[in-house]
């Protein structure tokens, strides 16, 4: 079990790779053809840790269980797996369908994970 002090490292990380992940979003969204989804491999890689050290942090930080916040990566982490599998030569529209679920997910990461951060869901 990690410290009071991991949650703000871990929040960090997760701030960094939503981050990440929706620039990477935008930039396959607006680019023509279909480019490669690696970079989307990464995100999803990063993101099925951060899922996993999330069982590990210091639940008396929290006032509650980060069940939430859980659920939603592994959404996200489906996703991304979805986008990432995508064919080469996937039709546009489908392409740009599968980048805005994998954007709206991510957005619902960073809202779940805000939504744990309220003042009211800390222990003092």
């Amino acid at each position: 079990m990690y410290s009071s002090l991991s949650w703000i490292e871990w929040f960090e990380r997760l701030d960094r790779v939503l981050d990440g992940a929706r620039e990477d979003i935008r930039d396959l969204a607006r680019s023509s053809g279909s480019r490669d989804f690696a970079v989307l491999e990464r995100a999803k890689r990063q993101l099925s840790a951060l899922n996993n050290d999330l069982t590990r942090l210091d639940c008396e930080v929290i006032a509650n269980p980060a069940d939430g916040l859980q659920k939603a990566l592994e959404t996200t982490v489906l996703q991304l797996g979805a986008a990432v599998a995508l064919p080469a030569g996937t039709a546009p529209t489908v392409r740009h369908r599968a980048l805005a679920a994998v954007d709206v997910a991510l957005r619902d990461s960073g809202d779940e994970a805000a939504h744990l951060l309220r003042p009211q869901r800390l222990r003092a």
